[in-house]
Formats: structure tokens, C-alpha cells, sequence
């Protein structure tokens, strides 16, 4: 059984229910809803779609809805590109955002950029395409050099390192992003632009105070963000390692190295963590990806992440089936390769819930020690699977609950394979959580199972018991 987990992003190439469907069941375990790009009541259908697919394939899969953040983007340009040539002066005017931009000049959606940018930064055009450097700036107008020229088209991607400083993370746009979000009950909010902890306590405090909630999971892609990586970290449910505009905010060079200082970190603190962009890009019109490619997806997988992340290659790709398929091959081929994981025994000292934490340890060490054929974590808040699978035991998790919504939060989990159980009110968790483990196959006669859980009581997530069990 494949354990690192699939996100696979849906759009114009994959949003029918036919082909939706066969994207499912070629193995994806959580649907990304974009809403940087279409409208919402599209990414409402599109969520309800998922659920109705899944149900029918008799799977749980979740839904992030990606929070599309500010945007800085140029303004328009004459005939919709110019070229842009090494050498030449360039100048960025907050004059107007509406005014025609040619070879010369171009508007930007950045109104204080005049204020605050500085002679010798770099400012990149058309998401990285396109190099400035920053000369001087004169009145509403920045000068610029052109340091490496290409195409520029009319409103495309603008990136200042830094620049997060002086843009407001949360816009119009992401409150729209968030009501549907929580009107269609998806399991993740990706968090755009996030710079500290507090980006994502804010988002926290305007979620639905009662009820399953979604799990925010802030996109590290700013150098702020990897200042502030450690508190970031704690404040969130899980991480994405969004390596595209991380490869912007900071040199190239670097990002390799951060994607495993971020997984690392995450590892220690026992919170999920995602590797996006580009892991498969050229199977956006190739039905073989590089070997280059298959070497990344594989050493994120060495590098400990739970999850690997599909953009366009499922959104607009010629072969989404394909890249799914190819991505769980080589994710399945790179788990069984032997390779150390870190444990999150490190820091559970310093958390507040070390009672549930040990258990969780001494469960995996317990199974491990006598190979039973399955870890089984009957949960009401899905706390007791995330802790247990930190600890990366060799054998299948079950997070087995009867509300879906928490079985959908789990679907983001290295190695847990979610298991609904009907609602049964005498409260047998025991009975439960092995006669859901036969039907999926994880035990038969004779096996031994560990079940993990936590006493009856009100408080969700209280992780303090261990049973071994025979089948």
C-alpha cells in the first residue's frame, strides 16, 4: 500500500465527473480547488462533485480549497506582449493600473511600491521569467534595468523578495474563498502569502467556532516565512512546501535545501507537510515524465513529506491519469528504498499533550516489536492517527471514526487509510475498529492488531490507551 498521500489539483482538464472519477480511482487522496483561478460556485460544484465520486468509489477523499492570497501583477501591455530586451531601461509606474504598458513601461497593482523599493533589488516579471533591477524611483515611477528580458504579457505574475512586508495577506478575494470553504465543508484552506504565526491565527479565529473546522495549512513561499518557519509550523495543521514562488522570494540554490529543512521540521512536530510545483511538469504534455523528475518525486519522499502535490500537470495537463499513476509508482518504489525518518519523540517533552504523544509512541513500538498486521485508531477528531503515523510504523494505520468529515482531514496523513464505521451508541470502539479492519483486509483470523485510542470521555484527541489484540 502506496502511504505517501496524492494531492492532485482539478481545472478545465479534469473537472468532468468522467474523468474526475478515473483520477480518483487512480489512486489521488486529496482533491485541490484553486480559487485563485475561476469562480466560487464552480469550486462549490466541483467540491460537491468529489464528495458524490468518492462515495460511490467507496473512498474517503479530501478537499483543500487553495486560498488565491494578494497578487501583484503588472497591468496591461499593448497587443497583449511586449518583448523586453537585457540592458534596457524599464520603468514600473503606480501612476495608474489601468494604463497601456508597452516596451518602456508597464503599470503594477503594487500602489506603494514607489515608497519603499530600493536601488540595486531585483524584481521578477512573468512568475521569474523576467529580471529588473531596481535603478532609482521618481515620484509614482520606479526605474529599472532590464537584467535577463523575455516576453511580457498583460497582467502577469509580479514578485519583489520581501515584498510581503508591505501587502496585506488576507484580501476580498480570500474572504469570498473562505465562505465558500466553509459553506461546502472542505477538509484544508491552503494559506497564501503567510509571513508569521499570526497569519494563521487570524484565519483560525474566523472559522466556525462549533463543529469540524478546516485544517489550515499555510504555504511556506515567502522568505518571511522561512524566517518565521518554526512558529508557523506550531500555529498550523499542516504545511505546504510551495517551492515555486520560494524560488522567487530567495535563489534557486536554496530551495532544494529548505524543502528539507521544512519537512524536517514538520517531521520533528509531528504536523503533515506537502511538496508542491512542478514535481511532474513536463507530463503536463508528455505522457513520460524526466528522469529528473522522477528523481525529485522520489527524494521528497526520502525527505520524509507525507504528501506530493499535482498543479498543472491535473489541471490542465494532456495526461492527468497518467501523472497520477506515475507519481504513486515512483512514491510507492522510493518508501520501500531503507531510509531513516525523524521521529517526533524529540519535541513531544515540550507539547502539552505528552501523555497522548508517548502512547502513540510506545503503540508503534509495541506493534513493531511483535509485526502485527495493522495499527488501528478508532478517533472522534482524527488526533490519534496523525500521532501515530509521525512515528512512520511499517505496518497499514486505520483512522477509523463515524464522521466523515474526520476521516477527510486524515486523507492528507502518511500511511492512514481512512475507515468510516456506522454510529453505535454502546460505544464498543474495540469491536468497531476490528470489524472495520476485516472488511478492509488489514487483519484476518489469527492476526495481531494494536488498537490505540483514547478513554470515553468529552475531550476529543485525549490519545492514552493501548490494546493488543488476535483477530
Amino acid at each position: 500500500m502506496r502511504r505517501t498521500k496524492i494531492v492532485a489539483t482539478i481545472g478545465p482538464a479534469t473537472a468532468t465527473p468522467s474523468t474526475l472519477r478515473r483520477l480518483l480511482a487512480a489512486g489521488v487522496d486529496v482533491v485541490r480547488l484553486n480559487a485563485a483561478h475561476s469562480d466560487m460556485k464552480t469550486h462549490s460544484n466541483n467540491a460537491r462533485l468529489v464528495r458524490e465520486l468518492a462515495s460511490e468509489l467507496g473512498r474517503s477523499v479530501g478537499i483543500l480549497v487553495d486560498m488565491p492570497g494578494p497578487k501583484i501583477r503588472t497591468g496591461l501591455v499593448e497587443g497583449d506582449e511586449v518583448e523586453l530586451e537585457n540592458g534596457q531601461e524599464f520603468v514600473l509606474t503606480t501612476a495608474s493600473d489601468d494604463s497601456i504598458g508597452n516596451a518602456r513601461h508597464v503599470s503594477t497593482t503594487l500602489p506603494d511600491l514607489a515608497q519603499w523599493a530600493c536601488p540595486g533589488d531585483e524584481v521578477y516579471l512573468a512568475d521569474g521569467a523576467i529580471v529588473l533591477r531596481i535603478l532609482e524611483s521618481v515620484g509614482r515611477d520606479v526605474r529599472t534595468e532590464v537584467v535577463r528580458g523575455g516576453t511580457l504579457r498583460s497582467r502577469k505574475g509580479m514578485h519583489l523578495p520581501r515584498a510581503e512586508a508591505h501587502v496585506e495577506p488576507f484580501t476580498t478575494r480570500d474572504a469570498l474563498a473562505l465562505e465558500m470553504a466553509i459553506a461546502a465543508k472542505v477538509d484544508f484552506l491552503g494559506l497564501s502569502f503567510v509571513r508569521r504565526a499570526e497569519d494563521v491565527e487570524r484565519v483560525r479565529a474566523m472559522l466556525p467556532k462549533r463543529g469540524m473546522r478546516p485544517a489550515l495549512v499555510p504555504k511556506i513561499e515567502t522568505a518571511a516565512a522561512v524566517d518565521n518557519l518554526a512558529g508557523i509550523i506550531e500555529a498550523a495543521d499542516a504545511v505546504m512546501v510551495a517551492r515555486g514562488d520560494l524560488g522567487i522570494q530567495m535563489p534557486a540554490r536554496r530551495v532544494p535545501l529548505l524543502q528539507k529543512e521544512i519537512i524536517r521540521a514538520c517531521n520533528m512536530a509531528g504536523k503533515p507537510v506537502i511538496t508542491a510545483t512542478q514535481m511532474l511538469e513536463s507530463m503536463t504534455r508528455s505522457p513520460l515524465p524526466t528522469r529528473a523528475e522522477v528523481n525529485d518525486v522520489a527524494n521528497a519522499v526520502l525527505d520524509g513529506t507525507d504528501a506530493l502535490m499535482l498543479s498543472e500537470e491535473t489541471a490542465v495537463g494532456q495526461f492527468p491519469y497518467e501523472t497520477v499513476r506515475m507519481m504513486g509508482e515512483v512514491a510507492e518504489s522510493a518508501e520501500d528504498s531503507p531510509h531513516e525518518h525523524l521521529h517526533p519523540a524529540a519535541i513531544s517533552a515540550a507539547t502539552a499533550d505528552r501523555v497522548a504523544w508517548a502512547v502513540a509512541h510506545a503503540a508503534v513500538q509495541a506493534a513493531e516489536d511483535l509485526s502485527v498486521a495493522a495499527i488501528l485508531c478508532p478517533t472522534r477528531s482524527g488526533l490519534t492517527a496523525h500521532r501515530v503515523a509521525a512515528f512512520r510504523p511499517r505496518m497499514p494505520i486505520a483512522g477509523i471514526s463515524t464522521a466523515p468529515q474526520v476521516l477527510g482531514g486524515l486523507s492528507l496523513v502518511w500511511g492512514v487509510q481512512p475507515l468510516l464505521v456506522p454510529d453505535n451508541s454502546d460505544g464498543d470502539q474495540l469491536r468497531l475498529a476490528i470489524a472495520a479492519a476485516r472488511r478492509a483486509g488489514l487483519a484476518r483470523d489469527g492476526d495481531l492488531v494494536a488498537v490505540v485510542f483514547g478513554s470515553t470521555g468529552p475531550r476529543a484527541g485525549s490519545t492514552d490507551s493501548v490494546r493488543i489484540v488476535r483477530v
